[in-house]
């Protein structure tokens, strides 16, 4: 016959289970035999155990280490792996009478092998590589216009900030150096860029081709 204290205890089991799921196995061990310490169970079909059936090794060596004092009752979120390759999130609680005499032990298996499969299949998808132009300390966060019109202006402004003063007070110097960086990012690559970058910075498109060769 369980312990009263064990016979109150058995609703959690259930309780537990169906708050997480069939994929989290619940046990409560009566630890007065060992050998056959299971009186309650839910979602057995993980471990494939049921009542009646002893403790694990580890549970046997975790029980002798708390009556020892070498161990805390409660040992939370440990990782541990079926014989079939499962991957389990376990916890144990120990449970002590009022005498303070270790009397009991619940169990907390949760199947976790799903939920690594997906995490390593969202850390490949979610995986990034370094590039070369990462390493430019002046590359901005990647905007993504709407149209081309957008673009031209969004690139054009960006340029021309880098110089950090007006375009009426810019030296031929400086509209090199902004022709130059439009040259790198590909600007002319665009058609018709040509003649927006000249009316933006004041200068002829002839101008602009000099600018070109000299950047």
């Amino acid at each position: 016959m369980p312990n009263k204290i064990i016979t109150c205890l058995m609703p959690l089991v259930d309780g537990i289970a169906r708050t997480f799921g069939k994929n989290c196995e619940v046990v409560l061990h009566d630890l007065s035999d060992p050998a056959k310490s299971i009186v309650k169970i839910a979602n057995g079909h993980i471990t494939g155990r049921d009542v009646g059936v002893p403790l694990t090794d580890l549970g046997l060596e975790l029980y002798k280490k708390v009556k020892d004092g070498k161990k805390n009752d409660l040992l939370v979120g440990y990782r541990t792996k079926t014989k079939r390759g499962q991957d389990l999130k376990s916890t144990t609680i120990f449970i002590r009478d009022s005498n303070g005499k270790v009397i009991a032990s619940l169990c907390i298996n949760l199947d976790i092998t799903t939920y690594l499969l997906t995490r390593n299949m969202l850390d490949n998808i979610c995986e990034v590589y370094d590039h070369e132009f990462e390493d430019d300390e002046n590359v901005s966060p990647e905007e993504f216009h709407q149209n081309l019109d957008t673009l031209i202006q969004d690139l054009l402004e960006t340029s021309i900030a880098k110089i950090g003063k007006p375009v009426s007070y810019m030296t031929k110097e400086e509209k090199i150096e902004i022709v130059r960086d439009l040259k790198g990012r590909g600007f002319f690559l665009i058609k018709g860029t040509l003649k927006k970058l000249s009316r933006a910075i004041g200068v002829s498109p002839p101008t602009i081709y000099k600018y070109m060769e000299e950047a």
